[in-house]
């Protein structure tokens, strides 16, 4: 039986692990553990934290199935789209939205919450679940505390996983180019 942990509770264990988090590198971070928080604890049947690096959008951390999508462009997707505007967006019914980029048939109703301080947005939270029109006014006001704490620590005292992110962003997208232009120097000979 699926036991739901109180609105609560649930942020005060958010609020303790980003509180004495310290910086870690090639280990869990604290978005990996504020996304099994909340997959545990309200029984999501998918959870991830994107974070925005440049003009886009990139997961970071997911509890649930492996999704085909890593990246989104700003405006693309619900992900992408949130992540441009910074407008928390529900999707009671996935298949009536054409915005929805479909990674799991499983889907039926999504939430995209923002993440971010002022006008500036640090990230996404996207949740997914199985079941139509699962996410009431309790569950929106919970992900919306949620995003605010993880945008008050990204903004101090987890810049180190923003600027990881962007690192991470910059060094892959060297490597596409020097891929490409191996690939090109081949085409040629």
């Amino acid at each position: 039986m699926k036991v739901y942990r109180p609105p609560q509770k649930v942020l005060a264990e958010v609020e303790r692990v980003l509180a004495s988090s310290r910086p870690r590198f090639g280990g869990e971070t604290p978005l990996d553990q504020v996304v099994e928080i909340l997959y545990d604890a309200r029984h999501y049947f998918w959870i991830g934290i994107y974070l925005v690096v440049g003009n886009q959008v990139v997961r970071q951390t997911f509890r649930g199935p492996v999704p085909p999508c890593h990246t989104f462009e700003f405006g693309k997707g619900n992900v992408g789209t949130t992540g441009q505007t910074g407008i928390l967006k529900v999707i009671p019914d996935v298949s009536d939205d054409p915005t929805y980029s479909m990674c799991f048939i499983e889907t039926k109703s999504e939430i995209v919450v923002p993440i971010k301080i002022s006008s500036r947005v640090l990230g996404v939270i996207d949740v997914e679940s199985d079941k139509v029109n699962a996410f009431g006014y309790g569950e929106r006001v919970l992900l919306k505390h949620v995003a605010q704490r993880l945008a008050r620590f990204l903004s101090v005292r987890g810049r180190y996983l923003v600027r990881g992110a962007a690192e991470k962003s910059e060094a892959k997208r060297k490597a596409d180019v020097q891929k490409s232009a191996a690939a090109g120097d081949g085409q040629h000979r």
